[in-house]
Formats: structure tokens, C-alpha cells, sequence
């Protein structure tokens, strides 16, 4: 795995997002739990970002059987 070089911003700021909190996931016993998914949109209801545990957890160490 390559290791991730983390370097100094050369830019931020603060800026305004709306925050949602949406409900995923099909049941508790299934590969599809459900959950709560964080989502950040901008005021033109452009989805931004999304933090999803269960996704990210795939994403980062493989589908869990």
C-alpha cells in the first residue's frame, strides 16, 4: 500500500455547507446494516462530500463476509 504524504494546505477557508444526516441500509442482518450516512452539500444542492462507516470500511480493508 502506498503511504500517504500529507503536505501543508496552501490554501483554506471557511465556507457554508449544509449538513444532512440520511438512513441507509436494508437491516441489521444482512451485509447492508443500516446506518447513518453524513452528508455535505453546497447551497446549489450539489452533493460535496458523503462519510458512510460502512462503505468506508470496503473501501479501506475489503468487503467483510
Amino acid at each position: 500500500m502506498e503511504e500517504l504524504s500529507l503536505k501543508t494546505p496552501s490554501k483554506a477557508e471557511l465556507i457554508e455547507v449544509i449538513h444532512t444526516v440520511a438512513t441507509r441500509g436494508s437491516g441489521v442482518h444482512s451485509d447492508d446494516p443500516i446506518r447513518n450516512v453524513d452528508q455535505y452539500w453546497s447551497k446549489d444542492g450539489e452533493l460535496l462530500a458523503e462519510k458512510d462507516i460502512i462503505r468506508d470500511m470496503e473501501v479501506t480493508h475489503g468487503k467483510q463476509s
